[in-house]
């Protein structure tokens, strides 16, 4: 999209510059060429100074399209970051509660299986550390990306720091309260609890991808 802003600026940079050139070829042909008398030449250059304020508004008109392609570019550029950043964050988040679920899953395996933690709880506590840090980093990182949206982009944004605390928070929480179910309840909770984390895992990418232009 940037280039093609970039081709049609140039192309329209380039028909202007010809054209003036065009004009001062001819300027330059009539005033070696022409043999006039004082009113005709008094209405040649009144005309070529008009013209010559054509060329000048046109030059004018250069520099603001250039102008315009730069802050564009900038923008861009900074939204683009901003949005990956973000998305890094969130995703982080959401990997700490796949760890946290790990943990707990590694804790119930049966007698005979060998468990991956040594110590459950300090791998819960450490995997809500990350999870907090990350919840963190998000409430900051937000702001200044919800500050390069439009209004009517601010109203589309879906995963606002009270929305995304709302949702992790809730998918964290289901992880505890599914052991809490014996048998096969447990295991449908369980279920859910996973495509919980893979349906905002999904929608986290394809939102802020949207927003900050793939």
């Amino acid at each position: 999209m940037l280039r093609t802003k970039n081709i049609r600026s140039f192309n329209i940079q380039g028909s202007i510059l010809f054209f003036c050139l065009s004009l001062l070829s001819i300027g330059v042909i009539v005033g070696f060429t022409i043999k006039a008398n004082s009113t005709t030449l008094d209405a040649l250059y009144k005309a070529f100074g008009v013209i010559s304020g054509i060329g000048t508004l046109l030059t004018a008109l250069i520099a603001s399209l250039a102008l315009y392609t730069w802050k564009y570019q900038f923008s861009h550029g900074e939204r683009f970051k901003a949005f990956k950043k973000l998305e890094e964050i969130a995703l982080d988040c959401i990997s700490a509660i796949e760890v946290y679920r790990g943990v707990y899953e590694d804790e119930h395996l049966s007698g005979n299986t060998r468990c991956y933690y040594d110590d459950h709880n300090k791998a819960k506590n450490k995997s809500r550390d990350t999870f907090r840090e990350s919840i963190e980093r998000y409430r900051k990182d937000v702001d200044f990306v919800q500050s390069l949206l439009t209004n009517e982009e601010l109203t589309e944004f879906e995963f606002t720091y009270g929305n995304f605390n709302s949702k992790v928070h809730g998918i964290l929480n289901s992880v505890s309260q599914s052991y809490e179910f014996n048998g096969e309840e447990q295991h449908k909770e369980l279920l859910i609890v996973e495509k919980d984390i893979l349906e905002l895992k999904l929608k986290v990418k394809e939102h802020f991808r949207q927003f900050r232009g793939r």
